[in-house]
């Protein structure tokens, strides 16, 4: 020991001086070492996490907690697992110390069970009897490479706390269930392991050659994960790959191990594997088919990881005969689209802290939700302001909506604009336009954001052609069309509200796709997100979006803001989407339901001259999901007003300006109190 630092010690008092010594990492390592106990002088300065036990200390002496108490005390974390463990299912702690691993996956602490039958984990860790210590438990799996894998963790917006405390300090915890009572347990994000989805979501899957040794309405289907030789099926205890498929099924569509024997599905019904494989494996998969009379064997067919390109795509796989000697007889053929959900860029940035992906209190009003800022401006009679511009949005807020709704593209180079469509209509400078045929269609997904902004544009409004100020040749900010996204979470208060809509083109019932899509879906959302969690806490914000592999990609790649699932529904307006997940309401529950998102998004005319609308509303409010009406239907005072009735959590409609509630004083998140009750989900300092 330095010897200065002896006599400094041998006093007893840790004083300024200590601040000498960079190389101690706490004094509770020294009081262990040194034998005796240390006491605080006043005169002691904290100099980052090296001296978290000394500002305990302080914390004490604040609270009026005598000086002798605090003492380096191990304190025993225990809590009772009631639900059925994996056999190769851990339980883990972490907190606010840097003992518990400060909220880090990977320095958090491993509990131990209490006797090979019980049901009780603990663990002990050395802590400052006056310490008081926010902390959380968490189930997981460790790979090959010792890696931990959130299972389930508690979601609670609060953590557990744990008090001061000299002795008896023993006290069994419920895993998931808080002094309250509340019981509130969610999957992990992903941080080194990939999610891989092979989705049964469209009404035809199968095209059968022989329905004597095939019938799709009489089938039960499993997934084999597969060692390199494709034959062996890979043992998932030791590898830690979780095979879990979810049947969607009305208010019971949960997310669970695979039984045995597969799932049954017929014509359309979802659903859709759900496989979490850690990133230093690469898996192939066998579908392996029975039938639901006899269980008997089927077909098989073996999807290679070499097919697995990108992060989705359709999959075109022959189903062989499983009772032939040679399976070379093909018995059906099958379209099987694929999901490939990488964790996100900056993933160490996430951790246990705390979540607001279900946070909705049910004291809030039922929002007002401004369409597009303002609402859409392409149309006859359209407002002031352009939408999707910042001016919009302001002009929302500025008549009390409580949120505005955007629409988020991804440029060439990879820059989050904000702007509906999926192109623009174009010409070059100088030219005059006098017919449509003159104008030329762009994608946003094409162009650098440099190239956006220099753009003519126009619109095509009762075939009449008008063109609109481009970005570059507007003077004022705030009226520019193409805002960046960044550039509008930092113009907007905080106290307004956000539901950040994500584009993507769907495929359609009868065939075709809205737009090209040629951008990585992974890098399209870790783009998104790097902005939004950097630049969008603070602040009341949703994700939402039409893909319902967006939403799973938002749901499994952070733990800080909520998802919405967005739905066409039972639309006469416009032809369907070929995911049936998107086609009605109670799909879109099931889908939000099976994948743990806030909630959904559906569509307004599900619900007019509807006498079930209040009902499915209830349904969905029992599962613990949010519910924002959107459509042109909402557009006035009167549907507005009948959203409000049946119970939607929030109603998105145009011109707030025009419809808002006559009795709305102010925007419900415009308060001191709200920029702190979402403070927590920027990361300290």
């Amino acid at each position: 020991m330095f010897p200065a630092l002896q006599r400094i010690l041998s006093g007893g008092v840790i004083c300024e001086n200590l601040l000498k010594f960079p190389n101690v990492v706490n004094y509770r390592a020294l009081t262990l070492s040194y034998g005796k106990h240390l006491t605080y002088s006043t005169n002691v300065k904290q100099n980052g996490s090296n001296f978290g036990d000394a500002a305990a200390v302080a914390q004490a002496k604040a609270d009026g907690t005598a000086i002798a108490t605090c003492t380096p005390t191990l304190r025993t974390f225990s809590v009772l697992v009631k639900h059925a463990l994996e056999p190769n299912e851990l339980v883990g702690l972490t907190g606010d110390h840097k003992s518990l691993g400060s909220w880090r996956l990977e320095d958090s602490v491993a509990l131990k069970k209490k006797g090979e039958s019980g049901n009780e984990w603990s663990a002990s860790v050395m802590l400052q009897s006056c310490e008081k210590i926010n902390y959380r438990y968490f189930t997981y799996v460790q790979d090959q490479n010792h890696q931990k894998h959130i299972r389930l963790w508690e979601s609670h917006l609060k953590p557990r706390t744990l008090d001061a405390c000299q002795t008896n300090c023993r006290l069994v915890d419920v895993f998931g269930e808080n002094s309250n009572g509340e019981v509130q347990l969610n999957r992990g994000w992903i941080t080194q392991e990939l999610i891989y989805q092979f989705k049964f979501e469209r009404e035809r899957m199968f095209q059968v050659h022989d329905i004597e040794k095939f019938d799709p309405e009489n089938v039960w289907i499993k997934l084999v994960p597969l060692q390199e030789d494709l034959e062996t099926p890979m043992d998932t205890k030791v590898t830690a790959v979780n095979v879990e498929v979810v049947k969607m099924s009305n208010n019971e569509s949960l997310l669970q191990q695979q039984p045995s024997m597969g799932v049954p599905h017929k014509r359309n019904e979802v659903v859709i594997f759900h496989v979490t494989v850690p990133k230093m494996l690469v898996p192939a998969f066998a579908l392996v088919f029975h039938s639901a009379k006899d269980q008997l064997p089927m077909g098989k067919t073996v999807i290679v990881p070499s097919s697995l390109q990108g992060s989705e795509g359709e999959l075109e796989l022959s189903i062989r005969d499983a009772t032939a000697d040679t399976q070379s007889n093909v018995v059906a053929r099958l379209k099987l689209p694929y999901l490939v959900v990488k964790p996100f860029t900056e993933v160490d940035i996430l951790d246990f802290r705390t979540t607001y992906a279900h946070y909705w209190p049910k004291s809030w009003p039922i929002l007002d939700v401004g369409h597009r800022g303002n609402g859409k401006s392409y149309i006859a009679n359209p407002p002031k302001e352009v939408e999707n511009t910042v001016a919009s949005f302001l002009k929302a807020y500025e008549v009390f909506a409580d949120m505005i709704e955007l629409d988020v593209h991804l440029t060439s180079d990879g820059i989050p604009v904000i702007y509906h469509d999926f192109g623009l209509r174009t010409a070059p400078h100088g030219k005059e336009i006098t017919e449509i045929s003159q104008l030329e269609y762009v994608l946003i997904k094409d162009i650098t954001y440099d190239e956006l902004c220099a753009l003519r544009v126009f619109a095509v409004i009762n075939n009449e052609i008008k063109e609109y100020t481009s970005h570059n040749a507007e003077p004022i900010v705030e009226r520019r069309i193409f805002p960046r996204l960044v550039d509008v979470l930092e113009a907007l208060p905080k106290t307004l509200g956000i539901d950040v809509e994500i584009k993507w083109p769907q495929r359609k019932q009868c065939g075709g796709v809205e737009a090209e899509q040629t951008i990585d879906k992974n890098f399209f959302i870790n783009r998104v997100l790097e902005i939004i969690i950097h630049k969008g806490c603070g602040r009341p914000l949703i994700f939402s979006s039409f893909d319902a592999d967006i939403c799973t990609m938002l749901r499994f790649k952070q733990n800080i803001f909520p998802v919405m699932f967005l739905s066409m529904g039972e639309t006469k307006k416009w032809e369907p989407f070929l995911d049936l997940r998107t086609r009605t309401f109670q799909q879109a529950v099931n889908n939000a339901q099976a994948f743990e998102l806030a909630g959904t998004a559906p569509h307004a005319e599900d619900f007019i001259n509807n006498d079930l609308a209040a009902g499915m509303m209830q349904r969905a409010r029992s599962l613990g999901q949010i519910a924002l009406v959107w459509g042109d239907d909402c557009n006035s005072k009167e549907a507005v007003k009948y959203f409000h009735t049946i119970g939607a959590t929030a109603t998105c409609y145009d011109r707030s300006d025009l419809y808002m509630p006559d009795n709305k004083e102010r925007s419900f998140f415009n308060s001191s109190m709200s920029l702190q009750e979402f403070q927590g989900q920027c990361r300290p300092n």
